[in-house]
């Protein structure tokens, strides 16, 4: 297997206050980020309600920020999801605290990365998915389903952690034990970006490629 990439000067991590401050985002919230395609399988939905259970059950100041998604695409169904989760924000009492920042560019991508305590991901169907890679890159710790790719890209325990998809109770649990442990969460986003660099740089994934070729090419086959 040769996993997807990333290019290393693309999404280099800033300092965190200093992101904070570009984004208008308060210093002391615990943040969740949750980046990608605005679709149900991508399991939005199943982080708006473990954020409503961090806060209620847990007492963690948190808000979410969800990166992705144009609304004024009806036929696409972004429009129709957004609806759909602010419709659940509302139900879960969080709509105040949940941020739908819509598509944003690639070049400002590291920043929202950067801002953010923790990086989420719980789709119930990943092949690969991206995103916690460049999350790790950006030296964030990724709590992520249990799924796909993700079953590959994060190290439960030393990366970030790994979670049943659709939740929330599961969620919110692991994301109370980074909001009550900031050194935990500054290991684990170190550790994800050694990994990032050490398996997921472009580079990298171009020499396990160019070795599969060398390898198929000096097969050599009876006529």
């Amino acid at each position: 297997m040769v996993p997807c990439g990333y290019a290393p000067g693309e999404l280099i991590p800033m300092d965190t206050r200093h992101a904070r401050d570009v984004l208008g985002w308060n210093q002391d919230t615990f943040y969740l980020l949750q980046l990608g395609r605005m679709v149900p399988r991508k399991g939005i939905d199943n982080v708006i309600q473990a954020l409503a259970r961090l806060r209620r059950n847990y007492g963690v100041d948190a808000r979410l920020c969800v990166v992705g998604g144009d609304f004024a695409l009806r036929d696409a169904g972004d429009a129709d999801e957004f609806m759909r989760l602010r419709d659940i924000a509302v139900q879960e009492g969080v709509r105040d605290v949940v941020e739908f920042a819509g598509s944003r560019p690639r070049s400002v991508l590291a920043r929202y990365y950067s801002a953010c305590d923790v990086f989420v991901t719980t789709p119930w169907y990943e092949p690969f998915g991206i995103t916690p890679v460049e999350a790790m890159a950006c030296r964030r710790p990724v709590i992520g389903s249990d799924t796909g790719g993700i079953r590959y890209t994060v190290v439960d325990g030393e990366t970030g952690f790994r979670v049943p998809p659709r939740n929330p109770d599961a969620l919110a649990e692991k994301l109370a034990v980074l909001a009550q442990d900031r050194q935990l969460c500054a290991r684990m986003g170190n550790a994800g970006a050694a990994r990032a660099r050490a398996l997921f740089t472009w580079t990298q994934v171009g020499d396990e490629l160019a070795g599969i070729f060398r390898s198929m090419a000096a097969v050599r086959t009876l006529p």
